[in-house]
């Protein structure tokens, strides 16, 4: 599907294609099925967000709701969410999609705006800098493993909800991911397959988009700030 431009904020319907304006995207359902060998993933997304950037003209932000934003300099502003699993003392075979349906729209997608960490001195900007080319799509695939934390007998996925080629400006946005993890010796006495991890929002601090992270505040796109938070 091809979209000449974006005026501000608009909703895209990934079903019917019908384009709105506004932010109030329909969030993603995903439902979990456990098999006598594993456990069957399904993630189903119907709208997404479409933001045009001030910073990159002719770029756009692609947003889905509930979904984390990447912060490496230099890649396309793309998003994901993880996933965790509780699988006790059972390994896990390398994860397999077993279903996925998407849609092609011609974007130009703008850069990650990076994390700006904030500490109790002045720091130096990081700053925000163009896509570096690169060969297909990015990533590479929409679902991959984290790990196995044998610790806390959990393991972990990257889900990413659509896919930015950056040669032809396409951003694949899916519909539908289904996913399985096997696990060795099936699903016989686990109780609890999903970890109930709370969701990591964006937040607004001073006026500008920040995140909670694992080692603090971060802010992204913000200026130089004196904050106490650490």
């Amino acid at each position: 599907m091809l979209f000449a431009s974006v005026d501000a904020q608009q909703v895209i319907n990934l079903l019917t294609g019908e384009v709105r304006e506004g932010s109030d995207a329909a969030k993603p359902v995903k439902t979990v099925e456990t098999l006598d060998d594993g456990y069957l993933v399904t993630w189903e997304f119907s709208e997404a967000v479409v933001k045009k950037d001030y910073s990159f003209s002719n770029c756009v932000l692609w947003c889905v709701p509930g979904f984390m934003d990447m912060m490496e300099a230099g890649v396309p502003a793309l998003q994901y969410k993880l996933n965790w699993l509780k699988v006790g003392d059972l390994i896990p075979s390398p994860v397999k999609i077993v279903e996925s349906n998407y849609v092609d729209y011609n974007y130009q997608l703008a850069p990650t705006i990076p994390a700006q960490p904030i500490g109790q001195h002045p720091y130096d900007e990081v700053q925000r800098i163009p896509i570096v080319p690169y060969d297909g799509f990015m990533p590479d695939s929409v679902v991959k493993e984290l790990g196995y934390d044998n610790t806390d007998s959990y393991t972990g996925y990257y889900v990413s909800p659509f896919q930015y080629n950056y040669e032809q400006q396409t951003v694949r946005a899916y519909t539908k991911i289904v996913y399985k993890v096997t696990l060795s010796g099936g699903t016989t006495g686990v109780k609890m397959p999903l970890a109930n991890t709370p969701t990591i929002e964006p937040f607004t601090l001073d006026g500008r988009v920040a995140t909670d992270g694992a080692r603090g505040i971060v802010v992204r796109g913000g200026k130089k700030i004196i904050s106490n938070h650490k």
